[in-house]
């Protein structure tokens, strides 16, 4: 009797565990919606060390932008998981024709911030829009037939001068800064900043940015190439 029953146990600690059932990504705990509208959705992801996704679906392509540096493990449902090392300030497009089922573990000794723009579907149009990287502090950073992203970072004191933007667009932080940004006809705002703020434009939105801080002043901005 006691053989059967330590055979029993043998047999069920050797059986595979059930795959858990994928959820959206609205519903993955450590996926936090902060802001949404009819163009984007925008996600902070929040995995601290020695902590696993649950297995999470994409279904609309996305911009990733990492605010810390991190060692994940990435695996889909059934395959090998995939060692990924993570730099603080880098961006990565997300592609998918299909969806995408993936869970990601923390691996490292460092927490996971991440911020997750999704570009929701829409008609493309053609986009002839002057390039941004020709104002100061602007560099070309990832361009494609969905978003191109530009990098802003201003030196202590370094303004962009006055400039006009001809798309949506969603400015994302990557480090602490104090700015005053200057807009036609109104009074100058003076911001302090930190890793992970966000700011949605409409098109035509026009300005300066004037780094007023002490350090060099980083952040993305997405623009979209939907109409």
């Amino acid at each position: 009797m006691n053989f059967t029953i330590i055979l029993l146990l043998s047999l069920t600690l050797l059986a595979p565990a059930t795959a858990q059932t994928p959820v959206s990504i609205e519903k993955e705990p450590r996926h936090h919606l902060e802001f949404q509208n009819g163009y984007v959705r925008l996600f902070y992801v929040r995995i601290a060390p020695g902590d696993t996704t649950l297995f999470h679906v994409h279904e609309n392509d996305n911009v990733g932008v990492r605010l810390t540096n991190a060692k994940l493990s990435d695996v889909v449902p059934g395959g090998t998981p995939k060692k990924v090392s993570v730099n603080k300030g880098a961006v990565g497009f997300g592609h998918y024709p299909g969806p995408l089922t993936h869970s990601v573990s923390n691996v490292g000794s460092t927490p996971f911030h991440n911020m997750v723009v999704e570009i929701l579907p829409s008609k493309a149009v053609p986009f002839a829009a002057p390039l941004l990287a020709d104002v100061a502090g602007h560099t070309l950073e990832l361009e494609n037939e969905r978003v191109r992203i530009l990098r802003l970072a201003l030196a202590p004191g370094q303004s962009t001068g006055q400039h006009l933007h001809d798309r949506r667009f969603l400015g994302v932080v990557v480090t602490e800064g104090k700015i005053a940004v200057e807009r036609p006809a109104t009074e100058t705002e003076t911001v302090d900043f930190n890793p992970g703020d966000y700011r949605w434009h409409e098109r035509g939105m026009g300005h300066s940015i004037r780094n007023v801080g002490s350090t060099t002043f980083e952040a993305v901005e997405i623009e979209l190439k939907g109409d």
